[in-house]
């Protein structure tokens, strides 16, 4: 049996593994990695290995660093079935859908600058009494699928219950524990016989944290041989959850006090939205702030919304106490939803204050970018960071604290406050880690820890080394381990 490494390897984007066993190839996720448009196009072009080889995907969730490849397979070969929850099937249509779309913008935008380069590289050589050869610098940018590819990968999904085994191949059985991350999500559990020998494996997805709200906390790993665990906060201990509805409260409290402006929310369109609403309630509920108008201005976050409150299955004992006391389940009266662009530019003649949560949670693409173009610049607005930023991503660099930043084509000075909230976040972090993976020191044959930078695995790796684990491995991309 062998298990490869193809992404997230070293780095949080672009989760994809694979198991080759009794002559199936089987993939664990199968993800975009996601940054700046340009250096994430190249690395997403093409897969390190034959599409139409795969026997069959087992899908931990719907995020995109996950799924997001899923049609680019499809449109390149592969016809097997791509086993996941119900809700990550539901998901996955929202979010594909939406991710075709983006990357036909995207490509759209690659190939105008494309051209504005080559405008420029002539006008240059003219001057300097050169020529240069007609046809574009570059090839055309074409977008990684289409629609009809997304339509095509939705037909191949076999959805099933968490608890539930089922064969992707010969001698591979799986089945879906929940991971607390998102909507839908799992860690995937495994049983895996080849040539009389057996192996129990785990791959963690995406692992959340115990007590965010609305979803159910995540299930602990039981005894393993082979454990595929993720580190992307594998160095960082996050604020409590409870505190971030008071950290919350004082940044609507500064927004009032302003009179104007705007506190504006990149977010996550699944999960993390969904949290910051709950806070926000909470915030408006207890009275730790005014009450002041909140809008989602993302259509991917209110369909998702809209998706969650229809499956009461997934929520935690509190948020099913809120549906049965007729309080209209985890959100509160007054939010706002746009649908149209006209109504997105609408807020824009807004008076007074207001909170705009709206996607992308890395400031990619998606309306945010329209609204941190308008406000970036601005004294009277914040911007509340929620969510991880990978390497490149804007969102990073307002982090790390970029004077100016490049929006939509345009430079902008940062003159916004800039406030990071990580406590939101629904990775567990480095004690939620340790705590679950203690127990199994002595019960776990390897640990492959991925879905991290070094900064975070490597001191996640030596942790889990002084534990006991008797091996433990930060794989590079494409490394192959093989048991027998």
């Amino acid at each position: 049996m062998e298990l490869r490494i193809f992404g997230a390897a070293q780095e949080v984007t672009g989760s994809c593994h694979m198991i080759r066993a009794n002559g199936a190839s089987v993939l664990l996720d199968c993800g975009l990695v996601q940054g700046r448009r340009l250096e994430a196009y190249r690395r997403n072009q093409s897969f390190p290995f034959d599409p139409e080889s795969i026997t069959a995907v087992v899908q931990s969730h719907a995020h995109l660093d996950h799924a997001g490849k899923l049609p680019m397979l499809v449109r390149e070969g592969f016809r097997g079935a791509i086993h996941a929850t119900h809700g990550t099937g539901e998901l996955c249509q929202l979010l594909l859908t939406d991710c075709a779309h983006v990357l036909m913008r995207d490509a759209e935008y690659l190939n105008r600058k494309r051209i504005k380069q080559k405008v420029r590289a002539r006008r240059k050589a003219k001057q300097n009494g050169l020529t240069l050869p007609q046809g574009l610098p570059k090839e055309e940018v074409l977008p990684l699928y289409l629609h009809e590819d997304v339509g095509e990968t939705m037909a191949l999904f076999s959805t099933h219950g968490y608890g539930e085994w089922f064969e992707v191949g010969p001698g591979m059985v799986f089945r879906f524990r929940e991971a607390g991350h998102t909507f839908g999500s799992a860690w995937l559990e495994a049983v895996i016989q080849e040539n009389g020998k057996s192996w129990r494996l785990a791959y963690s997805g995406d692992y959340g944290r115990a007590g965010l709200p609305i979803l159910r906390d995540p299930e602990p790993f039981g005894e393993t041989d082979i454990l595929i665990c993720e580190s992307t906060y594998g160095n960082t201990v996050h604020p409590e959850f409870q505190g971030m509805v008071h950290d919350l409260a004082e940044a609507v409290q500064r927004l009032v006090q302003r009179g104007h402006g705007r506190l504006l929310i990149p977010s996550f369109a699944v999960g993390r939205t969904q949290n910051v609403l709950y806070c926000l309630g909470r915030v408006f509920d207890e009275a730790l702030a005014p009450q002041v108008p909140v809008v989602v201005d993302s259509p991917l976050a209110t369909a998702a919304t809209k998706l969650i409150t229809q499956y009461p299955e997934y929520f935690d004992q509190e948020t099913l106490e809120l549906l049965a006391n007729g309080n209209g389940g985890p959100f509160f009266p007054g939010l706002r939803f746009t649908e149209s662009v006209e109504e997105s530019k609408a807020l824009n003649q807004e008076e007074g204050p207001l909170v705009i949560v709206s996607a992308s949670g890395m400031m990619e693409n998606g309306r945010i970018l329209h609204h941190l173009a308008r406000y970036v610049s601005r004294r009277d607005a914040e911007i509340l960071v929620v969510g991880f930023q990978a390497d490149g991503t804007l969102g990073r660099r307002l982090l790390e604290g970029a004077a100016t930043v490049n929006i939509l084509g345009d430079s902008y000075k940062v003159n916004a406050r800039i406030t990071p909230m990580m406590g939101f976040s629904s990775h567990a972090d480095r004690r939620d880690l340790l705590q679950v993976l203690n127990p199994l020191a002595k019960k776990t044959g390897t640990m492959i820890l991925v879905h991290g930078e070094d900064e975070q695995r490597k001191p996640l790796a030596k942790a889990l080394r002084d534990l006991g684990f008797p091996r433990v491995e930060e794989p590079v991309e494409k490394q192959a381990f093989r048991f027998s």
